[in-house]
């Protein structure tokens, strides 16, 4: 009996030593090794099990580690990998570096698929939510991207609230088709259409006087300003086709992905951010005062010259004189930010719920941006094998922009500035009313103060993503991944020009009013069956195969009212003349994707893939495209006869993909006019002819590159050369007129090449406890060339005649370069037209310097440097001022005299020149950003608030604050054509850039 009660006895103490030993509790906390802020979100895990956690919102931890562990693992985006041995010890406290070159980071590699950097074969470039928001804020989101991604040209088109910016990237895709990349918003096919609303159309600024609907002049709202900067964890851009050919036939222009914010498990964390600051802008083109000299030199007219002396004493004598480009660009917009967070939750249910509030005024007087948003995300694990996810979000934005840009009706703010001499009496009298302008065709001031050019839109982006585990083995799983999703944006808008302004009443039909209605509605289906697997120790294998289903559909319509009566309300029912337009656009896409990734130990990592796609945009709707791609990387630094410790990376990579862009809407088809004959109503064919054939526009890539990493990747280089190839370019086709038809709306003219290099260098040349400084430098450039073309050479772009330059579709040229006059036969034989061959309008190159220094761990500054070399641009802004007589050299001696002997101003010579004046170096150094930041003590934070306050952080920060350039119009980046197909812009007295400067505060609880 003492025997078995002993046995016993000891089986219990073993169990219990054995229960004991399973159920070992390791703590601790995990900071920034350069700020020693705790780090919320990291993932602990107990390497070689599937035991993790993730840290609480001051970095805390605490996890059950099984007996047979020893290691635990610290990850988290933007920081190395950490392991540390856990030996006795039941508190760890760990410290991460920042990764400056992200190698642990988790990029797109499929539509249900992702791999680590380090393993990846294509340059992907990555900018988190602190690259992207953490020094300023921007005016949009895409704006925020100018400078940092290697291989984009990036331009904000206009300075008006809300922007208006061009991505190209890696050069030139398409003619006529999409420009800008594909936007995918937590898996949605996002809405980014810039839809102009006829401000320029011939009813209002005439700027298209030949077009009464939507014209290319109409300073339009870029879609993406809606989406909120603070809700972005990150953007991932696919350059080119052999990264972006898993999207098929929307891809050409590159794919830029957007993830939102998530929350993470551990303690609720609330998150408040004001920021207040201003804008101003940031050059002004200037005056010359007149002089009764100029005027005599100016006005050729005796009697118009002793009349305008006349005016000018007269307003000298009593003080009148103004600065009116001061007075309507010259103001001060004040900017207010508001956000509020709340984020946390469990390992099963995690949450992100967010509020945000903008309020930018803009320079001119009843210019400016609102949007208010809210947005609500979750994740939810239903048992071992269920993963939900969901975003939601509302945006309501409202957008006021004013009349600038080309004119031909004085209705432009910087066209009739141009014209107008600072004795101009312009100012409204006690009663309100304004005096006519007798310099131009409206008064400006008046403009500002009664034209109506504003958008409210409402918006929502809704998606849900489900896996279902399906079969989990040691060495296999088969999971499906389904995805939907949809961006529904619904605008209104309102112009209106009052009939008793200037410039309406000469008019037949004066005061114009239209009132618009844009709806877009996309949506997106996809389902992925995804098998990963190993082949021994060391291969895994993931298979996947899925669909994908995308719809787009948009409702655009306007009624148009003139000869308008005066008084309220602004609307088409109180006109005489009533004009309606509706367009009705749906498109649809089905695409199949199969791919195949194979990775040997982290040594070798291949992938091929294809994908079919068919799109109701095609001639035949129902045939499919092929849009393969296959890639290799081999991490040299990871195989055994590599042994160099301070070595970290050292991967070769090659990439080649395929994407497509469907011919533009409607293409297929010959349109009818229609037509009234004896009060019958009709329709009459069209001379111009649409191509049932037409098939999408395609582009192939090869890419090829290599990546460096060393002493810990302080110090990171990358380096990437590319090949991508445009094919089957759609255009317009002009026919002989024998022919009986003017022109095919869609044919395939030609295809062009686009070659480049980009370089990226990132060091860590300082890393101590009290002074740490990260620094990166980029460089890139892109070389476009036609490499066949089936038609004769035709212009392409967007511009106003060979006097001021334009572009040439020719084959060994680049469609951006620009021709202009005088021509010659003898001096230019093989250009086109005989045209004189002027620089190209895409940059020689580009660079951009990023430095991040933080003393003390807690004092943050920062700054980005970007410089754009010799890129070229047809300005007509000097013109329009020389023409004006207000140019700030018009009376400066050109040391030029005319055929009589007479010695010539600089206004009156450049009056006379050729295209040499107009097409200018638009290139610059710009200061983007710069910021310096103060993180409070956790010592005076706990003294102040205890620990209701868990992070405070006070700053000031500026972007386009200093910029060196050449350029004499308001902005080396502005376009009166928006984003242009080919990235050559022209510049007709835009709305002006703005310098802008914050105020930050940000608290965490």
């Amino acid at each position: 009996m003492k025997k078995t009660l002993l046995i016993i006895f000891l089986m219990v103490t073993a169990l219990l030593q054995q229960v004991v030993a399973q159920d070992r509790s390791i703590s601790g906390r995990v900071t920034d090794a350069s700020s020693g802020q705790g780090l919320p979100g990291v993932t602990v895990l107990v390497k070689g099990t599937t035991v993790g956690v993730s840290t609480d919102a001051d970095g805390s931890f605490s996890v059950n580690a099984p007996a047979s562990a020893t290691t635990l693992a610290f990850s988290s985006i933007g920081y190395l990998t950490v392991e540390r041995a856990i030996g006795n010890a039941s508190t760890i406290n760990v410290q991460l570096a920042t990764d400056t070159r992200q190698l642990e980071e988790v990029v797109v590699t499929g539509l249900a698929t992702s791999i680590k950097r380090s393993n990846l074969a294509n340059a992907v470039t990555t900018i988190s939510a602190k690259e992207l928001v953490g020094s300023t804020r921007p005016v949009t989101v895409d704006a925020a991207l100018n400078g940092k991604v290697v291989g984009a040209n990036i331009s904000q088109t206009s300075g008006a609230p809300g922007g208006g910016v061009a991505i190209q990237l890696r050069g030139i895709s398409s003619l006529t088709g999409g420009t800008q990349p594909l936007y995918i918003i937590d898996g949605v096919y996002a809405v980014n259409a810039e839809v102009g609303n006829g401000a320029g159309a011939a009813a209002f600024s005439a700027a298209a006087s030949t077009t009464a609907g939507r014209s290319t002049q109409d300073n339009p709202v870029n879609r993406l300003a809606d989406l909120n900067p603070n809700d972005i964890e990150s953007i991932e851009v696919l350059k080119g086709s052999s990264a972006a050919a898993i999207y098929g036939t929307r891809a050409n222009a590159g794919v830029i992905i957007i993830k939102t914010k998530r929350g993470v498990a551990g303690q609720t964390r609330v998150s408040f951010n004001q920021d207040l600051g201003f804008a101003k802008a940031w050059n002004l083109l200037g005056k010359e005062d007149w002089s009764n000299e100029k005027i005599d030199r100016f006005y050729t007219n005796a009697a118009r010259a002793t009349l305008e002396k006349q005016r000018l004493a007269e307003a000298q004598a009593s003080g009148q004189v103004y600065d009116y480009e001061k007075q309507i660009f010259g103001n001060t917009g004040f900017l207010r930010n508001t956000s509020l967070s709340v984020s946390g939750g469990s390992e099963k249910t995690k949450f992100y719920v967010a509020g945000t509030s903008t309020d930018e005024g803009g320079i001119v007087d009843r210019t400016g941006f609102k949007r208010n948003s809210i947005r609500a995300n979750l994740d939810q694990k239903i048992g071992e094998r269920i993963d939900i996810g969901i975003t939601s979000s509302f945006i309501r934005s409202q957008n006021r922009r004013g009349f600038t840009g080309n004119d031909n009706r004085g209705v432009s703010l910087g066209y009739t500035l141009a014209s107008l001499p600072s004795y101009a009496q312009l100012q409204p009298n006690e009663a309100g009313i304004f005096p006519d302008n007798l310099y131009g065709g409206d008064n400006p001031l008046a403009i500002v103060a009664r034209g109506v050019n504003e958008e409210n839109t409402n918006r929502t982006v809704q998606a849900v993503n489900g896996t279902l585990r399906i079969l989990e083995s040691e060495k296999s799983s088969l999971r499906l991944a389904v995805q939907g999703g949809i961006d529904y944006s619904n605008s209104d808008a309102l112009l209106a020009l009052p009939s008793d302004l200037q410039s309406q009443r000469s008019l037949p039909n004066p005061g114009a009013v239209r009132v618009l209605k844009n709806q877009f509605f996309n949506y997106n289906l996809q389902g992925f069956l995804v098998y990963d697997w190993r082949l021994g120790e060391t291969i895994n294998l993931t298979s996947q195969v899925g669909t994908v289903r995308l719809g787009l559909d948009r409702n655009l319509s306007y009624s148009q009212g003139q000869n308008l009566a005066p008084g309220d309300p602004l609307t088409p029912n109180r006109s005489s003349l009533v004009t309606q337009e509706v367009e009705l656009g749906s498109e649809r896409d089905i695409g199949h994707v199969a791919q195949q990734e194979v990775n040997f130990n982290d040594q070798i990592i291949a992938t091929a893939g294809v994908r079919f796609d068919k799109s109701s945009r095609n001639g035949d709707p129902n045939k499919y495209y092929a849009f393969p791609k296959a890639s290799l990387a081999v991490n040299i630094a990871k195989f055994g006869f590599f042994d160099l410790p301070s070595v970290n990376l050292v991967k070769l990579r090659a990439a080649y993909g395929e994407t497509g862009a469907p011919g533009f809407f409607g293409s297929t088809f010959s349109p009818l006019t229609n037509t009234s004959i004896g009060g019958r109503v009709g329709f009459l064919p069209s001379t111009l002819v649409g191509n049932p054939d037409i098939g999408p526009e395609r582009a192939t890539e090869f890419e090829t590159g290599v990546d460096l990493a060393f002493l810990d990747s302080r110090i990171s280089f990358e380096a990437t050369f590319y090949n991508k190839v445009a094919k089957d370019l759609v255009n317009s086709f002009v026919l002989a007129p024998s022919t009986g038809v003017t022109s095919i709306r869609a044919f395939p003219v030609g295809d062009l090449q686009n070659r480049g290099l980009e370089l990226s260098l990132g060091v860590t040349p300082i890393r101590s406890e009290n002074f740490n400084w990260v620094s990166t430098t980029q460089y890139w450039f892109n070389r476009t060339e036609v490499t066949r073309i089936v038609v004769p050479a035709f212009n392409t772009g967007l511009g106003f005649g060979n006097a001021y330059g334009r572009n040439v579709f020719t084959l060994g040229e680049s469609p951006s370069r620009w021709y202009g006059s005088p021509t010659s036969a003898v001096d230019n034989p093989n250009n086109p037209s005989f045209l004189t061959r002027y620089e190209e309008a895409q940059p020689k190159f580009q660079m951009s310097f990023l430095n991040n220094f933080t003393l003390f761990k807690n004092v943050e500054v920062s700054f980005l440097l970007h410089w754009r070399k010799d890129s070229y641009t047809s300005n007509l802004s000097r013109l329009l001022q020389d023409e004006g007589g207000t140019t700030e050299d018009w009376s400066e001696d050109s040391g030029e005299v005319d055929e009589a002997g007479n010695v010539l101003t600089n206004g009156q010579y450049r009056a006379g020149l050729t295209a040499r004046e107009f097409i200018q170096n638009s290139g610059y150094v710009r200061l983007r950003e710069a910021s310096i930041y103060y993180s409070v003590p956790a010592s005076i934070r706990t003294a102040l608030f205890k620990d209701f306050v868990r992070n405070i952080r006070i700053g000031a920060s500026g972007n386009n604050l200093i910029t060196w350039t050449d350029y004499v119009g308001y902005d080396p980046e502005v376009s009166n054509f928006g984003a242009t197909s080919n990235g050559a812009q022209v510049d007709v007295s835009s709305f002006p850039n703005t310098r802008r400067v914050f105020f930050h505060l940000s608290l965490d609880f």
